[in-house]
C-alpha cells in the first residue's frame, strides 16, 4: 500500500514536527484496572508536514535487537493526532504545566490516544475513531479508563458491532 500524500511531496520539502514517545497496553491491563502506570514505551513517533499541512506520521519501534527503521503512515490517526495537538496547544493549562505529548496505543481495543504527561497530572485526548467516543475532548485518565473498561467488558460478551475484522491502530 502506498502513501500517496508523502510520495507527492516532495523531499525537500517534508519537515519532521511533533516528536512523541509511544506507549503501548494491552488489554490484559485495561481489564485488570490498570492506568497508565502499566503503558509500556515502545519508541517514538513523528509527524510529517508538507505545506504547513500534516501529511503522514513516521514511528520507530525498540525491539530487543534494537531501534526498528521507520514505518510511515497516512492513516485516520495520523490526521486525528493532527487535530488533537493543535487542541491540546490551546489549552492554557499545558503552557502551566510544562506537559510532555505522548501516544498511548491499546490495539485490542483499536485505541490510540494523544497522552498529555506532566509530574503533577496526566490527561488524554482519544484519536478518532475511538471506541469509547470523546474523541479530541481531553479526558481524565480516571474517566478515561472506565469507559475503556466498559467497552472492554461489551466486547467481551459480544455485544452488537463489536468483534473481530476491524483493523489494527496504527498510523
Amino acid at each position: 500500500m502506498g502513501l500517496p500524500a508523502l510520495g507527492a511531496a516532495a523531499p525537500e520539502d517534508v519537515e519532521v514536527s511533533t516528536p512523541h514517545q509511544v506507549f503501548t497496553m494491552g488489554l490484559d491491563d485495561v481489564e485488570a484496572g490498570g492506568g497508565l502506570e502499566r503503558a509500556r514505551p515502545g519508541g517514538w513517533r513523528f509527524l510529517l508536514e508538507a505545506g504547513g499541512e500534516v501529511i503522514a506520521s513516521a514511528e520507530t519501534a525498540e525491539t530487543p535487537e534494537g531501534t526498528r527503521p521507520p514505518l510511515f503512515n497516512e492513516g485516520p490517526y495520523v490526521r486525528a493526532t493532527a487535530t488533537a495537538v493543535r487542541a491540546a496547544r490551546a489549552l492554557p493549562q499545558l503552557a502551566k504545566a510544562g506537559f510532555e505529548l505522548r501516544l498511548l496505543r491499546i490495539p485490542a481495543l483499536y485505541l490510540m490516544a494523544l497522552w498529555l504527561h506532566s509530574p503533577n497530572t496526566d490527561l488524554l485526548i482519544p484519536l478518532a475513531p475511538s471506541p469509547i467516543g470523546s474523541e479530541g475532548k481531553v479526558v481524565p485518565p480516571t474517566l478515561f479508563f472506565r469507559e475503556l473498561s466498559d467497552h472492554a467488558r461489551d466486547r467481551r460478551v459480544g455485544a452488537p458491532g463489536q468483534g473481530a475484522g476491524r483493523p489494527q491502530p496504527n498510523g
